[in-house]
C-alpha cells in the first residue's frame, strides 16, 4: 500500500462514485467504522506444469511488511485507486507486486463479490502456462513466490496464507468452478 493513494469509493451495487476517494492514510474503512466501500482487484496466476497439473502462484509477504508478515497471499492484488479501472488496477498491482507484465487481454474475469461490508473484490485469472518465470519484486512487500498444485490449495492456504484467506472457501470455490467451466480441471 502506498500512503499517497486515494482508493476509489463504490456504491453498494459496485458502481464507482465518480471523483470520490478514500484516503488510504486513514487505513481501511472497516477499521475506522466508516460506511465507504472500496474496491480490490485480485489476480490469480495459474499454469499447467510439465506434468499437466494445474498450479496457482502464491506470493509470500515480506517479513518487513506490517500486515501479515511472512504469510502467503494471492498472486497479486490490491486496492483500486481513484479513477482507475478494474483492469488497470489488476495490471498495475501485478507489475508492482511480482514484476509480471500482463495486458488487459491476459485477464480472465472470474467473479466479483463482497469481501466484507466495506470492500468489493473483482477476481481475475491469468494463464501463465509456458510463460517466463521472471518474477521480480520489491522486497519491502514480497519475499518470494511459490507454485502450489491447485488440489493442495485448501490445505496450503489454511496452513500458510494470511488470516483473511485461511477460511475463504467462497473465493476459492468460485475459482475452482471457473477452472472446471473452462476445462482447466
Amino acid at each position: 500500500m502506498h500512503t499517497d493513494e486515494m482508493w476509489q469509493v463504490y456504491r453498494p451495487n459496485g458502481e464507482p462514485v465518480v471523483g470520490t476517494g478514500w484516503d488510504s492514510v486513514l487505513n481501511n474503512p472497516e477499521k475506522t467504522g466508516a460506511s465507504e466501500i472500496v474496491g480490490v482487484a485480485v489476480v490469480f496466476l495459474f499454469r499447467k506444469n510439465s506434468d499437466g497439473i494445474l498450479e496457482l502462484l502464491w506470493q509470500k509477504r515480506s517479513d518487513k511488511i506490517d500486515r501479515y508478515p511472512g504469510d502467503y497471499d494471492i498472486s497479486a492484488g490490491g486496492h483500486i485507486n481513484l479513477g482507475e479501472s478494474l483492469v488497470e488496477a489488476a495490471i498495475r498491482e501485478t507489475r508492482e507486486e511480482i514484476g509480471a507484465e500482463i495486458t488487459a487481454s491476459d485477464l480472465y474475469f472470474v467473479t466479483e463479490r463482497g469481501f466484507n461490508k466495506n470492500r468489493f473484490a473483482w477476481v481475475f485469472a491469468v494463464d501463465w502456462t509456458n510463460k517466463e518465470e521472471d518474477f521480480h519484486f520489491d522486497d519491502k512487500e514480497v519475499s518470494e513466490v511459490r507454485w502450489v498444485p491447485f488440489d493442495q490449495t485448501t490445505e496450503f492456504r489454511r496452513e500458510f496464507a494470511k488470516a483473511p484467506l485461511k477460511e475463504d472457501a467462497l473465493t476459492f470455490g468460485l475459482l475452482e468452478e471457473w477452472f472446471r467451466m473452462y476445462g482447466y480441471l
